[in-house]
């Protein structure tokens, strides 16, 4: 860990895109068009707009300055026939897919039944990989799925853990997630507090190298928007360079405050960011340190010690509204 280490590169660009969006393609109030016109004024420079059970190719609104992910939200039920509106103590697994190519709208284990914001006419031109497919709650099912979004061009997240009332027992059995939910906006503001750091690191003690993803779940029907967002590092804006950057870490979520630079440099990492209130590093085991602004003012840097022993280290940047910026896990072996 002698040599300087770039995590997040303050001489590369920074891009805000939102990573969970629905339109009124599924059960969004906004059109993909408004989406855009709406993410794109506050400074946002991509949207995955996740609309349910079905997948849309949003690529004709992108432009030098704005790209759209091609992506979609799977719900594995406990009972299938039973809506979460209804039944709210039924567990669910929603799942978030993302394709690695834009142009991949294959729709992976689509099931009918579940799909109630597509007319039969569209749906019968929907493109489906092996047909259609009943869903199955649990470890194997789930499992299934992930595995063939991942082996058909796709990369997966695990959304809103505490909405879907899954705790350790179901999802410490998921494999070959790319990055679990750790905020979810549209939850937080309806009521349900969806910010759980931990299950990142429940994931990380099992040994699953998974990132931390947040977003704003929005349906545009109160407000759920605007709250929670990634910010990826990138030399340029493309779609294959979104993806790369997300696919390798380099990327950070967050509800509020905003991460400029983050390093190693022999045995101490750096970061610099707007003001915070406490700046804390976190480990694979208990040991951890905190910076704290003094008494009425504010920091924007930190330094910390970091130990062959501690496996890895993430950091947690909390401004004076009690909003967060979290950054990847970093293992000490790959510095």
């Amino acid at each position: 860990m002698d040599k300087k280490k770039i995590l997040l590169d303050s001489n590369m660009n920074f891009y805000k895109g939102n990573m969970h969006c629905h339109s009124n393609l599924s059960d969004g109030k906004l059109s993909p068009e408004e989406l855009k016109e709406l993410f794109k004024s506050h400074g946002y420079s991509f949207l995955a707009i996740t609309d349910h059970e079905h997948i849309n190719n949003n690529s004709y609104l992108d432009d030098e300055d704005f790209v759209t992910l091609t992506s979609t939200e799977l719900a594995i039920k406990e009972f299938p026939e039973q809506s979460t509106l209804v039944n709210f103590n039924m567990k669910v697994c929603h799942l978030n897919l993302y394709a690695k190519k834009q142009d991949n709208n294959v729709n992976i284990c689509y099931d009918p039944t579940l799909d109630h914001y597509t007319t039969g006419e569209k749906r019968a031109s929907l493109k489906k990989l092996g047909g259609d497919y009943s869903r199955v709650y649990g470890r194997d099912g789930i499992n299934e799925i992930i595995r063939t979004a991942n082996e058909n061009g796709f990369f997966v997240c695990y959304n809103h853990p505490r909405w879907s009332l899954e705790n350790y027992r179901e999802y410490s059995e998921y494999e070959g997630l790319w990055g679990v939910e750790i905020y979810n906006h549209s939850c937080n503001t309806g009521g349900l507090y969806e910010y759980d750091i931990n299950v990142l690191d429940d994931f990380l003690r099992d040994g699953k190298r998974i990132f931390a993803s947040c977003g704003d779940d929005n349906h545009n029907h109160r407000n759920d928007v605007l709250g929670a967002f990634v910010m990826v590092n990138a030399p340029s804006l493309s779609y294959e360079n979104i993806i790369s950057a997300l696919l390798d870490g380099r990327f950070y979520a967050s509800s509020g405050p905003v991460i400029h630079e983050l390093y190693t440099e022999g045995n101490k990492v750096y970061i610099k960011c707007s003001d915070a209130k406490r700046i804390t590093l976190s480990t694979f085991g208990r040991r951890a340190a905190c910076k704290s602004a003094p008494e009425g003012g504010y920091i924007t840097e930190a330094e910390f010690e970091i130990r062959e022993s501690d496996t890895y280290f993430r950091i947690d940047v909390i401004d004076e509204s009690g909003n967060r910026a979290n950054t990847q896990a970093y293992y000490l072996e790959d510095i």
